[in-house]
């Protein structure tokens, strides 16, 4: 518990915001110095996500191969059988506080005995709802919790939750927008505190214990993953040669660019996302209420204190909302029941709902569903390399390709 009294009218004055790289606040601000994802600055990360699948050189094999201690040529062709097998995928989130989209994530709870058959068509129906970005299935106290990036609140309350808010199976339906974002998929956010910013965050009891609970991947595959999104420097992560050659861009300037968005403004996050449900993994999720009373700058301070505990995967922190966090961990890695204690333990939290997601809709705008069929991203074949007027993109997340033509 701080010492310190951040009282209005002192000269200690919400001084408690110093502390993070984005000063908590409201949702929907535009800061100047963001940029577009189609813009020249994301042309490392565009090119690269668009040819990784079939050209793994893009990631920096010879660091990798340094930090990992395998020849690079390995490296390359396991980076490829994990992609083949959706055991990863690349992503990037973007600061979307300061690109000014709410990022709403909303909780639903339908009443108790409702038919499996009804709510089996409602996840169908998230999983097609395109304008879903991220979304879980749940079984416990809550039966859904998925998010969406919006810059207008009637566009989700309408068209995302307006369709099937009625129903007469529907208990409630929480909205719980996001005041800062922690950690998603094991990597720190731009609100991570301290010195967390881009760190992979795995304890070494959960790494030992995901190599023993599967067979996707092993202890090189995975040190291969831990080198990648822990590189110091986003200039460490790709070969900028091989995206110069890729793309007939500049490669130094790419790099350059990229470097200034990720390391220095800290507006987005390119990242491997791990998809735990092909290991066969589920998660634990924990919605945290904190007494009304809580002063703003101790709920950031628990968050904090919560988020140095590495068997929680992904921790988000919530403002104007019935609750105030929501943290999960790996079910077959962590002990539930003792974090569930620890959250228990805190004199600040009233409350802490528990509930499974054997399921994950979408990792942002990329599906997850691939027992359906279903592993849509951006992929450019070997034509485009032949003709680069050929639109050869399978599934693609941005509104164009000039950048990569």
């Amino acid at each position: 518990m701080s010492n310190n009294h951040y009282t209005l009218g002192s000269d200690q004055h919400q001084a408690w915001m110093r502390e993070y790289w984005y000063a908590p606040r409201g949702i929907g601000f535009t800061e100047p110095g963001i940029v577009s994802t189609d813009s020249a600055e994301f042309s490392a990360y565009n090119v690269a996500k668009s040819f990784y699948q079939n050209y793994p050189e893009v990631f920096n094999l010879k660091y990798i191969s340094d930090k990992v201690g395998i020849p690079a040529a390995e490296v390359g062709e396991r980076i490829k059988r994990m992609y083949d097998e959706h055991a990863i995928m690349f992503v990037y989130n973007p600061a979307v506080a300061v690109y000014g989209w709410g990022l709403y994530y909303w909780v639903v709870k339908l009443k108790d005995g409702t038919d499996p058959a009804v709510k089996a068509k409602l996840s169908e129906w998230f999983q097609n709802k395109d304008d879903i970005c991220t979304g879980y299935e749940t079984n416990g106290d809550f039966d859904y919790f998925n998010g969406n990036h919006m810059r207008v609140l009637d566009n989700l309350l309408s068209d995302v939750i307006g369709p099937w808010r009625d129903m007469p199976e529907v208990e409630y339906v929480h909205l719980c927008p996001i005041r800062r974002d922690v950690r998603e998929s094991n990597v720190n956010m731009w609100d991570a505190h301290g010195d967390g910013y881009r760190k992979f965050i795995w304890g070494q009891e959960q790494v030992d214990k995901l190599l023993e609970v599967q067979d996707v991947l092993d202890k090189t595959d995975f040190a291969i993953i831990d080198a990648i999104n822990n590189t110091a420097s986003v200039g460490d992560m790709f070969d900028y040669d091989v995206l110069e050659r890729l793309s007939g861009l500049d490669g130094a300037q790419m790099k350059a660019d990229f470097v200034e968005i990720c390391d220095k403004r800290r507006i987005a996050v390119p990242m491997i996302y791990i998809n735990h449900m092909r290991l066969g993994l589920s998660m634990k999720m924990y919605l945290v209420r904190m007494f009304q009373n809580v002063p703003s700058y101790r709920k950031a301070q628990l968050v904090d204190e919560l988020s140095d505990m590495p068997e929680f995967n992904n921790i988000w922190e919530f403002s104007d909302s019935f609750y105030d966090v929501m943290l999960s961990s790996f079910n077959q890695l962590t002990d539930p029941e003792a974090l569930r204690a620890k959250l228990e333990s805190y004199g600040e939290i009233e409350e802490v709902k528990v509930a499974d997601s054997p399921r994950q809709f979408r990792r942002w705008v990329a599906r997850l569903d691939d027992q359906n069929g279903y592993w849509e991203e951006c992929v450019f074949t070997d034509d485009f390399l032949q003709d680069r007027t050929a639109q050869s993109c399978v599934k693609c997340q941005f509104s164009n390709h000039e950048e990569v033509k």
